[in-house]
C-alpha cells in the first residue's frame, strides 16, 4: 500500500481513538459519575481520581499513553524506512506526517464529538506521542517536570515549564537517540501539542467564567493554574449544576 494512504488511514484512526472519551466512560460505568458536573468539570484523569479514587490513575495514564503513541508506532512499523528518514524519497514529508499523527489524537481527545466538543486537556495523550518518538527525551522531560514540582508543588505550572523548555531542548538532542523521525520533528510536535493543551486550558469546555471574577483574572488563572480561580481546594471540591 502507498505510504501516503497508510498515513491518511492512521490519521483517521488516531483521531477516532482520541475522540473516544475513555475517562468519561470509566467514570460513568464504574461510579455513575458525570465528570463534567463534578469537581473541576474536566473530563480528565485528575478529576476522575478525585471522584473515584487515586487507584484509577495508573490505568488512565496507561490508556492515554497508548492512545497518544500507539497510532504513531503503528504507522512507523507499517512504513519502515520512510518513518526513520533513511529512505530519501519522500521521507521528509512522511516524517512530518508522522509527527502530526498524535496531534490528531490530541484534538479528538480535547474536543470530542461524542461529548459535544468538550473533553480533557490531553496531557497524557501528548506524553504518549513524546514517548513513541524518543523515550530518552521523554524521560528528560519527566525529570524536569518532577524537579519543578518538587520546588513548587504546583502541577499545572510545572507542566508549563516542560512545555516551554522541551521544544528548544529537542533541537539539541542527538539524532541517534530518536526512535521516530528527527529532533526537529519532535520539537515541532512538542510545541504544537503544548499549544493545543494551552488552548484547551484557556477555552475550558465553553462554560461561563467563574462568578465574581474578571475575564482577565480567569484567563490568567486558566493559563497558569488550569482553573478559573486561585484557590485549588475550592475549585476541585465544587459540585456543578
Amino acid at each position: 500500500m502507498d505510504n501516503t494512504a497508510i498515513l491518511a488511514g492512521v490519521w483517521l484512526f488516531a483521531y477516532a481513538i482520541g475522540a473516544i472519551p475513555t475517562t468519561y466512560l470509566i467514570a460513568r460505568l464504574a461510579g455513575g459519575v458525570d465528570l463534567r458536573a463534578q469537581g473541576s468539570g474536566n473530563v480528565g484523569g485528575s478529576n476522575l481520581a478525585r471522584q473515584l479514587g487515586k487507584p484509577w490513575m495508573p490505568a488512565i495514564i496507561a490508556i492515554d499513553f497508548t492512545r497518544g503513541g500507539g497510532p504513531l508506532l503503528l504507522a512507523w512499523y507499517a512504513m519502515g524506512a520512510y518513518a526513520t528518514g533513511t529512505d530519501t524519497t519522500g521521507a521528509n514529508a512522511i516524517a512530518w506526517g508522522l509527527a502530526a499523527t498524535p496531534l490528531l489524537t490530541l484534538a479528538g481527545n480535547n474536543w470530542s464529538p461524542f461529548l459535544r466538543l468538550t473533553g480533557g486537556r490531553g496531557v497524557g495523550v501528548w506524553a504518549g506521542g513524546l514517548i513513541a518518538m524518543s523515550p530518552p527525551l521523554f524521560t528528560a522531560a519527566l525529570l524536569t517536570y518532577l524537579a519543578a514540582w518538587a520546588l513548587t508543588r504546583r502541577s499545572a505550572e510545572s507542566l508549563l515549564v516542560v512545555m516551554a523548555a522541551l521544544p528548544l531542548a529537542a533541537l539539541f538532542w542527538p539524532p541517534d537517540w530518536m526512535l521516530i523521525a528527527q529532533p526537529h520533528h519532535f520539537a515541532a510536535y512538542a510545541g504544537a501539542g503544548g499549544l493545543l493543551i494551552l488552548l484547551k486550558r484557556l477555552l475550558g469546555n465553553g462554560k461561563p467564567l467563574a462568578d465574581g471574577n474578571s475575564a482577565s483574572s480567569v484567563m490568567f488563572n486558566r493559563l497558569l493554574r488550569d482553573r478559573d480561580i486561585a484557590d485549588r481546594t475550592e475549585w476541585v471540591s465544587r459540585s456543578q449544576s
